[in-house]
């Protein structure tokens, strides 16, 4: 690990977060820098052409009056002559050092996997926790990471917004989840739950997961470039893929030792859930969650990962699917080096298949329609507007669960 890495660990995390915002400001400014000085170049070639122009009309004009046209010939006998005796000398290319970097290729289009599609050459270290290794920075260009290329200056000021903007909406901060680690709930507190009303017990679910997708919103919205695409592919993108990174942020707290997940500040188990009536999908939900955090995932990485999620160009109904996957290759790039410098390829073919997100997701509409088949008359007063929006909307509204 390198010194800056040591040091930066260290820090607060109010100014962590300082540093951060103060990197990508700089990245900013210098991408505003190297856009000016490329339009104060192209305006500079524009003039140069324009004299050049007029000065060929001129010449011209002035070989065609009469009095210089015979002095013109003789010139360009004299000029042909001097042309014919002078040896042709091929351009030289320029020293090798001097040659200006490749760019590192950004794939033009992404498959419609969530996950990057290759799977690493080897395995990495699992070493590094959740929510301690690959936090910080990633190195600027120049300074032995990202070259310093449009595409790479790029690629490195989306990271840094995907790292800032996953800090600024999980909830719980890493630090608060360590913090609840021995917070459980008592027998007869599980027992209070397990004795709720079905429709109670649902509409407290459905306001937990409804904050958790809020802060999904907010994390896309504060994502370089997803401001910039257009509204209808914002919103099939938030309605395909938020659910998605809710069950992906899930693992973040989730306890592995225990076999329980924080709910409501403390961490509780399937059996917590029975009321519900659906202990299949809490069993699925659990399972995944258990998965995910066996691979000791770092902030870093489920930042990107739900970055990945929900700028996927493979959802259907997107209008402008090229923009999206430039996006997304640029995420997938990030990503990749990522694992590169923390030395953890190995976790790519352990991850889980997109086809169980999307399964899991399906699961949870299905057990949404069961229950309003149950209480029909409820489901207005039972479910947050949002989540009633994006899983059991009314027949005018269109399908639940946009993919």
């Amino acid at each position: 690990m390198s010194r800056d890495a040591v040091k930066f660990g260290r820090m607060s995390k109010k100014r962590r977060d300082r540093l951060q915002a103060e990197v990508l400001e700089q990245l900013e400014q210098r991408e505003k820098n190297r856009e000016q000085n490329r339009e104060q170049n192209r305006e500079q070639t524009r003039e140069h052409r324009e004299q050049t122009r007029e000065n060929r009309e001129e010449n011209r004009d002035h070989r065609e009056r009469p009095e210089n046209r015979e002095k013109g010939e003789k010139g360009e006998k004299w000029e042909k002559r001097d042309q014919d005796r002078a040896a042709p000398v091929p351009p030289q290319p320029p020293p090798l050092w001097r040659c200006p970097p490749l760019s590192p290729a950004v794939p033009a289009g992404c498959p419609g996997r969530a996950w990057p599609a290759e799977e690493a050459t080897r395995r990495g270290q699992d070493g590094d926790s959740a929510g301690t290794a690959g936090t910080g920075p990633v190195p600027l260009p120049g300074a032995g990471g990202v070259p310093e290329s449009p595409a790479g200056l790029e690629i490195e000021l989306l990271t840094q917004s995907v790292l800032l903007s996953h800090r600024a909406t999980c909830h719980p901060c890493a630090e608060d989840i360590q913090g609840h680690r021995w917070a459980t709930f008592s027998p007869e507190e599980i027992r209070a739950y397990q004795s709720q009303p079905m429709a109670a017990m649902w509409q407290r679910c459905a306001r937990r997961v409804t904050e958790a997708i809020e802060r999904v919103v907010e994390f896309a919205k504060r994502l370089r470039g997803f401001r910039q695409l257009s509204q209808h592919d914002q919103i099939v993108l938030l309605k395909a893929g938020a659910m998605e990174v809710v069950l992906l942020r899930m693992c973040r707290a989730f306890d592995a030792t225990t076999g329980t997940v924080l709910f409501e500040g403390k961490l509780a188990g399937p059996e917590l859930f029975r009321s519900l009536g659906c202990p299949e999908l809490v069993a699925s939900v659990f399972d995944f969650a258990r998965g995910l955090s066996a691979l000791r995932c770092s902030e870093s990485e489920l930042a990107l990962l739900s970055a990945l999620l929900l700028l996927n160009a493979g959802r259907p109904w997107l209008q402008d699917r090229p923009r999206v996957a430039r996006l997304q290759g640029q995420i997938d790039v990030a990503f990749r080096g990522l694992l590169r410098r923390t030395r953890r390829e190995g976790i790519l073919p352990r991850l889980p298949a997109p086809g169980r997100l999307r399964a899991l997701c399906s699961q949870h509409l299905e057990q949404v329609q069961a229950f309003r088949r149950l209480h029909p008359a409820g489901v207005s007063a039972a479910f947050p507007p949002l989540y009633r929006e994006l899983f059991a909307p009314d027949a005018a509204d269109g399908p639940a669960g946009t993919r």
